[in-house]
């Protein structure tokens, strides 16, 4: 285990901010599916429960920098990578038709 650097500190940062961000698309497409109402209502559900498991790969990968545990980032990084465009591409759907 190495000392945490101010490299580490600004990356763990980043994962935190990473996971509010999602968390805070989480609540809006909470509140997309509540205020719709119709028959589209299970596609920004799956959004975000997508975003909450974003927020808890962010949380946790953060929490593992500023500890120190500096590691391999693959797999947290195509986590990312994967659940983002999983987001977008719901969201784009949920776009075309509802407009």
């Amino acid at each position: 285990m190495t000392a945490p650097t101010l490299a580490m500190e600004r990356t763990a940062l980043a994962w935190r901010r990473t996971s509010l961000g999602a968390a805070a698309c989480a609540l809006l497409f909470v509140h997309e599916a509540s205020a719709d109402g119709g028959p589209t209502w299970p596609i920004p559900l799956a959004a975000a429960t997508v975003a909450l498991l974003l927020a808890g790969v962010g949380w946790s990968r953060g929490r593992a920098l500023s500890r120190g545990h500096c590691g391999t980032a693959h797999r947290f990084v195509a986590t990312t990578t994967l659940a983002v465009a999983t987001v977008s591409l719901i969201a784009a759907v949920t776009v075309l038709l509802n407009g």
